[in-house]
């Protein structure tokens, strides 16, 4: 299965992206974890969001619910 990776800023601007093929959601969540460092890293399957994975930069008293009705800026070609 094809899953996207979103690193984002603290405004919620995608720094970078990654396609991960992955046999299935925990494998992908694994790798999405992963990535994580500095940044947030959001998990999407197509346009359905999975999981973030908070950056040491996280703002941790944003609302998580905006995070769930956002759409990445932009996708990867």
């Amino acid at each position: 299965m094809r899953y996207k990776a979103f690193v984002v800023d603290s405004s919620r601007q995608v720094i970078c992206a990654a396609t991960l093929d992955c046999i299935d959601e925990q494998a992908a969540r694994r790798r999405a974890e992963q990535m994580h460092g500095e940044h947030d890293v959001e998990l999407w399957e197509g346009d359905r969001f999975i999981a973030v994975f908070r950056g040491a930069t996280s703002n941790e008293n944003r609302d998580d619910r905006a995070i769930l009705n956002r759409r990445p800026v932009s996708r990867p070609s």
